[in-house]
């Protein structure tokens, strides 16, 4: 008997596309971080004296892990076509004008809101951080990673858990993901906080997925407003207004689990 497969009567698949089937999200996780943080972690070394330029491609090619993954689990899962599918959920756009006025402007209604909050407690609000706008506009935020978080892993996990339940293991794993881009996640009071950010927000996520039918546009174009808002109203800048912030999130996402429930987090006419 071969050591790579199990085959008790002869017959059976080979045992990592055994443990593929059975544990297609861990799969997925494992393949995006050892993509991304490969790429990002092997750059310095084998590219010591590169340019800005070349840094920022390298940049966003460790982006892409999420969603290559996504690509490569649903070849291997389901075929071609499956990773094809996959890909035109781009496409799905069709929903609610509500679903994009929260995608749009929810974001920047939170952050004035933390703002006006923080101003009246005492404290002075952050100036404009508007030269982060260029560097967001060639490769939409959100692009790289949607198509793994909500388009691969939300719906698979959902299969077997609720909505809520199924979010929070998405913020741990986006969460630590982010760490070797952000030098600042090193200090483990800012983890802590970055992710009881991206805890509410992950939920707010799987939201708009869910409730959309599985658009990719809507969760790639929340992703990008969201990601310029709070950079351009430079919210990270004071930790006690990114806390308020953070705290005004939880307060939504916590309206939204007492007006759609937890499990679903479905609109009863949809």
């Amino acid at each position: 008997m071969s050591p790579e497969t199990d085959r008790p009567n002869g017959r059976g698949a080979p045992l990592w596309r055994k443990w593929l089937q059975s544990a297609p999200v861990a799969a997925f996780f494992l393949l995006t971080f050892v993509f991304s943080w490969g790429i990002w972690g092997l750059a310095p070394v084998l590219l010591p004296g590169a340019g800005r330029g070349l840094r920022i491609a390298v940049h966003t090619v460790g982006l892409c892990g999420p969603t290559v993954a996504a690509l490569v689990m649903s070849a291997l899962l389901c075929g071609r076509q499956e990773a094809w599918g996959l890909l035109k959920q781009i496409t799905r756009w069709r929903a609610g004008v509500g679903w994009y006025l929260f995608a749009l402007f929810s974001t920047l209604a939170i952050g004035l809101a933390a703002i006006g909050v923080y101003s009246l407690l005492g404290g002075a609000a952050p100036s404009l951080n508007l030269y982060i706008v260029p560097a967001l506009v060639p490769l939409p935020s959100g692009l790289p990673e949607e198509y793994g978080w909500r388009g691969f892993a939300l719906p698979r996990l959902l299969k077997r858990r609720g909505a809520l339940v199924a979010s929070l293991i998405i913020a741990l794993f986006w969460t630590l993901w982010h760490i070797p881009i952000s030098p600042m996640l090193k200090n483990p009071s800012f983890l802590a906080l970055f992710l009881l950010e991206v805890i509410p927000v992950t939920f707010f996520f799987s939201w708009l997925y869910i409730n959309s039918r599985g658009s990719i546009f809507l969760v790639v174009l929340y992703h990008l407003v969201y990601n310029t808002v709070v950079s351009v109203l430079n919210i990270p800048a004071s930790t006690s207004l990114w806390a308020v912030y953070v705290g005004m999130n939880w307060l939504l996402a916590a309206f939204i689990v007492i007006r759609y429930g937890a499990s679903r987090l479905k609109l009863a006419k949809s």
